[in-house]
């Protein structure tokens, strides 16, 4: 009768195939890690770029219409805009120069087909993919369709909650800037839409 011998593997395999799975994970992990981080960069920018069409949808639609009002019809919703620059200001406020953080939001929820969910600074922001905020001044002076510069253009900032910090309150600390995590800004005076990616 034949003895049978049971074979397994020896402690040099099984230390060869533990190195080999190490080596694998230490380059796979940091790839995987980034993933998120480059979808966040992704979904700015996707905003930025539809943002930034939206916004030249309704410069387009105004320039049609003879720029004669302070409103367009864009997609059945209408759009706000100041005339001064023919770009959109939301319905509650309807200059450049004195934009709120309602303002900023509604010319998000309003040019854009389905827009991200967006709160107002300072508000909960758990559960929104946007806290809205604006910055005072910030947009600079714009030269308007007459020549003449106007001084204090507001900067309508937009932040991925994401890249954020929220308290236990929901509310992102700090206070956000451009300096801070993801986001998109929008300049009324002149129609720039820019991505930050910090």
């Amino acid at each position: 009768m034949k003895q049978q011998y049971q074979k397994g593997f020896s402690l040099i395999e099984l230390v060869i195939v533990i190195v080999i799975l190490g080596l694998l994970a230490a380059t796979a992990i940091p790839r995987f890690l980034n993933v998120t981080e480059d979808a966040e960069d992704a979904s700015v920018d996707g905003v930025a770029g539809g943002l930034a069409t939206a916004v030249s949808f309704v410069r387009s639609q105004w320039e049609v219409d003879g720029r004669n009002n302070d409103n367009v019809v864009l997609d059945g919703a209408r759009v706000y805009l100041d005339t001064r620059f023919g770009f959109p200001t939301g319905t509650s406020s309807r200059q450049a120069t004195d934009m709120t953080v309602a303002s900023c939001s509604e010319v998000f929820n309003t040019v854009l087909q389905n827009a991200p969910r967006n709160v107002l600074e300072g508000v909960d922001a758990r559960g929104s993919r946007y806290a809205v905020s604006v910055n005072n001044g910030a947009g600079g002076t714009v030269i308007d369709l007459d020549g003449n510069d106007v001084a204090g253009v507001e900067l309508c900032v937009y932040h991925l909650v994401e890249s954020l910090t929220l308290n236990d309150s929901g509310i992102p600390t700090p206070t956000p800037t451009t300096s801070i995590g993801k986001g998109v800004t929008y300049n009324p005076g002149n129609g720039q839409v820019q991505s930050f990616i910090n």
